[in-house]
């Protein structure tokens, strides 16, 4: 059984009667919900740090790297179709124009997994942290911020976005006994749906490996034409869902700094 199989069959569960509409909604937050997580320590060698977040009285789901979360981000909506796009509010800030027969936005679109009652979780998106990620860093992270064990080498950090049906109550997180994951934090969304940040160490296939070299080494330049040596990037693409074939996919983000 693989790892993200395992998903669909994790932790201890049982199934009650959705709570009625106006009930859910008298104990959804009245603010924003958001989780911030990294691999490392505040003080030492340490990732980029992600966040999550959730809008008040919504059950739309935004990822973003969290200095980026100005210039482009993830969006799973609750209508199943899901987003990796630059932020309308980037884009009028640089006046970007986007190349011929582009998306303004440079938005990729893919429709993601959905939590099916009384059992199926369902995980639509996922970060990869490399472990050669974990370095040094000048930036010094501030805030409330859950830090991640580093992997050893030639591994990578999972954080993994895992949806659970509306009215499933589970007992501990997902993964927590089938797999060992770590919980880093959850949220609950205006239809009652639970959603799960989860962190698991796990090899890098030679694929993945390859597919990072390439763009470590990849000739990239300015605006001007000067070639740029070092840079940090994201890598985005997405995988068909492994638990149901109904052509939906799972979203892959995967964090690379370039050096030359």
């Amino acid at each position: 059984m693989s790892p993200e199989q395992a998903l669909t069959g994790m932790g201890r569960y049982t199934w009650q009667a959705t709570p009625s509409w106006a009930a859910a909604r008298a104990d959804m937050p009245e603010y924003e919900q958001v989780l911030r997580f990294a691999v490392g320590s505040a003080i030492g060698r340490r990732s980029r740090s992600w966040r999550v977040w959730v809008p008040r009285r919504k059950s739309d789901v935004y990822i973003s790297g969290r200095s980026l979360g100005a210039s482009v981000k993830a969006s799973l909506h609750e209508s199943g179709t899901s987003r990796f796009a630059l932020t309308t509010e980037w884009v009028r800030r640089k006046r970007f124009q986007a190349p011929e027969g582009r998306d303004q936005r440079l938005a990729v679109e893919w429709e993601r997994p959905r939590p099916i009652p009384p059992r199926r979780f369902a995980r639509p998106f996922t970060i990869i942290v490399p472990w050669d990620e974990v370095r040094e860093r000048d930036a010094l992270e501030k805030g409330a911020i859950v830090w991640v064990a580093p992997p050893a080498d030639g591994m990578a950090v999972h954080f993994d976005i895992v949806y659970t049906p509306a009215g499933t109550i589970v007992s501990g997180h997902p993964g927590e006994r089938s797999m060992g994951t770590v919980l880093v934090g959850e949220v609950e969304l205006e239809n009652t749906e639970r959603v799960f940040v989860t962190a698991l160490a796990r090899p890098m296939q030679e694929s993945l490996l390859r597919h990072i070299n390439r763009l470590r080494t990849a000739r990239i330049r300015d605006a001007s034409g000067n070639q740029i040596l070092q840079n940090g990037m994201l890598a985005f693409g997405t995988e068909p869902n492994p638990d149901a074939n109904d052509g939906t996919q799972v979203g892959i983000l995967v964090d690379i700094t370039r050096n030359q």
